[in-house]
């Protein structure tokens, strides 16, 4: 039967529910429509409407006025229960508060989810001119300096699967060429700090560096980001050493030996 676990004890339902919220969550603000996320097919859109009323009850999903289905408050609920008891982001939101004070900047925390890097904190830039961002969003790994930050400390393994997936340019800056990134990559395992220089966003610049656990992998990573017109090399150079700083506080924090342990 549809709503039976397999032999791997995996309920099929379950597996289904969370790819209707993956695929309404990639539809971003617009949100999408019953037929959409059948595909067409009649057979399918009755099976996807049964999923979509049992979501649409629970709260996880919520329905527009043209019809249009968005995800829901009730995760919201869910995530901020989640990110209130998670280690990781207590343990670094008072050290982002600090570099955002020292800086100036727009402060963000992500971890790596998906081959993509989801903001889990973010401490707002005191200029009027700041960045718009989301606790929640979730941006490319290889053009961000968060995720480059992390494809620099994974296992060659590891790195190598990674960068056979697309690799689309967002900007005329983004680094595509696979030789480019590695170069890229191994700059940044060498210093331990990553830039985006307008790769993923015209007009913004990035500093970012990961954070490891005791294992030496990349369990998240910082940034601090701004308008490119403040954010120049020299600026960047001179942050650099402060979100190292802060990347070595959280790891201690955390318990973790890191990447900048004495």
């Amino acid at each position: 039967m549809e709503n039976e676990p397999n032999a791997r004890g995996v309920s099929t339902s379950v597996v289904h529910a969370f790819a209707i919220l993956d695929q309404v969550a990639a539809a971003g603000a617009e949100g999408i429509t019953l037929a959409k996320l059948a595909g067409g097919a009649s057979k399918a859109r009755s099976t996807i409407h049964r999923y979509v009323t049992t979501l649409l009850h629970l709260g996880v999903l919520r329905r527009d006025d043209g019809g249009r289905l968005h995800l829901g408050v009730r995760l919201l609920t869910l995530a901020t229960e989640l990110l209130d008891e998670d280690n990781l982001r207590s343990a670094a939101t008072p050290v982002l508060r600090d570099l955002g004070a020292s800086t100036g900047e727009t402060v963000h925390l992500g971890v790596p989810t998906g081959g993509r890097i989801v903001y889990i904190e973010k401490v707002e830039s005191s200029h009027s001119v700041r960045l718009v961002s989301a606790i929640g969003h979730q941006v490319a790994m290889h053009c961000t300096s968060m995720g480059k930050a992390v494809l620099a400390q994974l296992p060659p393994d590891e790195l190598d699967a990674a960068l056979s997936q697309p690799r689309p340019a967002q900007t005329v800056h983004t680094l595509t060429e696979r030789d480019e990134l590695l170069a890229d990559l191994a700059a940044i395992r060498a210093s331990g700090i990553s830039m985006d220089e307008e790769e993923n966003e015209l007009g913004v610049c990035c500093v970012g560096a990961a954070i490891l656990d005791s294992r030496l992998r990349p369990v998240a990573a910082i940034s601090v980001s701004g308008p490119s017109v403040r954010m120049t090399t020299e600026r960047r150079e001179e942050i650099a050493p402060l979100v190292l700083d802060a990347v070595r506080l959280i790891e201690q924090a955390l318990g973790h030996r890191g990447q900048n342990a004495t």
